[in-house]
């Protein structure tokens, strides 16, 4: 079964694909807006993501070695993005990274997605400017325009999530400096 899901916030997708797991749908793939699922056993494993700081960094070798030690399993990756599952029966597990890690992950997210938002908020309004500057409007441009605009709104929900999500995590910071 294939699910589409704009991969924004990881915590929310997480939670997602554990309940997902727990009806019975297992992830077996995934990229950043398509999840294949197979039928399996409902609540039979637990999922926890992960991302890499960087694509091949040194330590990546190591890390999966260690994991799969662990009895953690790697379904997929996807960029620097990786779910990982472990079967139920052995408990909760964590993958502790750092919440300073953590929060810059959540940062360059936002900065990317408040760079899209200036970009498209320049154009857009810049358009329409220099749409009703005539005496008479193209009207594919003005659509066009106006879509620029929908697209600045449509990326302030996410962008505010995660910032959301980041302030949290950087309020358990203070208070239990990781």
């Amino acid at each position: 079964m294939h699910k589409y899901r704009l991969m924004i916030n990881p915590y929310a997708i997480e939670n997602w694909v554990n309940d997902m797991a727990c009806q019975g749908w297992h992830l077996k793939k995934f990229t950043w807006i398509r999840f294949t699922f197979e039928r399996g056993e409902p609540g039979s494993y637990i999922y926890r993501h992960d991302e890499l700081e960087r694509f091949g960094a040194h330590y990546e070798e190591d890390y999966l070695t260690f994991l799969k030690s662990s009895g953690i399993e790697q379904v997929d990756r996807s960029g620097n993005f990786m779910f990982f599952r472990k079967a139920a029966q052995g408990g909760p597990f964590e993958l502790y990274t750092d919440k300073k890690t953590k929060i810059g992950s959540l940062s360059k997210k936002m900065a990317l997605f408040f760079s899209l938002i200036l970009l498209n908020l320049y154009f857009g309004i810049s358009g329409l400017i220099g749409d009703f500057s005539y005496e008479m409007t193209n009207w594919i441009e003005f659509i066009l325009h106006s879509f620029n605009l929908i697209i600045v709104i449509l990326f302030s929900f996410p962008l505010y999530r995660l910032r959301r999500v980041r302030n949290r995590l950087k309020k358990e910071l203070n208070i239990f400096s990781d």
